[in-house]
């Protein structure tokens, strides 16, 4: 376990890739498990539980569905588990340093402060998720940003249409 978690927190660091970890359906199993609690527990801070759970459920179904289809594509279809143990552990921990600024913000939106923290931390995620992207692909880190800027737009607007923010009426 500490050494998966070291590997993850690695690639989020760029000094390693998802060729690193291991192959094994346990570490999969295991990455699933991780980021569902997770984000679970984050989307948890802002809506009903039920809620929470079909969300969680829904960003793990489009996860599972980029990395495949990316892989297949790319005609590079053997190395999903360890791209999509890398997409899913380093998600779920940028997850766990977004839940203090997140938390911050449900409290008071306008926390300047916080707002920077998830800024940060989105275009991190983006640029881990390039890194993971080009060492799958074998491309370069040009395309691979590109693609990353596709999946996760793609990926807000999804739950965006799925579970649209409620605004409440005065």
């Amino acid at each position: 376990m500490y050494h998966y978690l070291t590997l993850i927190f690695n690639i989020c660091l760029f000094k390693q890739g998802p060729q690193d970890i291991p192959y094994s359906q346990a570490i999969l199993r295991l990455s699933i498990i991780g980021y569902a609690m997770i984000s679970f527990m984050l989307i948890q801070m802002s809506v009903s539980e039920l809620s929470a759970l079909l969300q969680a459920a829904v960003e793990l179904i489009i996860i599972l569905s980029f990395s495949s289809l990316a892989l297949t594509l790319a005609k590079k279809r053997q190395r999903f588990l360890q791209t999509t143990c890398a997409l899913l552990g380093t998600d779920a921990l940028i997850s766990l340093f977004a839940m203090p600024a997140i938390a911050s913000l449900s409290i008071n939106p306008n926390n300047g402060l916080a707002f920077l923290a998830m800024l940060a931390l989105m275009i991190w995620h983006w640029g881990i998720t390039a890194h993971i992207i080009r060492h799958a692909l074998s491309q370069s880190l040009s395309f691979a940003l590109g693609i990353a800027f596709l999946y996760i737009f793609s990926a807000y607007q999804i739950m965006g249409v799925l579970f649209p923010p409620l605004i409440p009426t005065n």
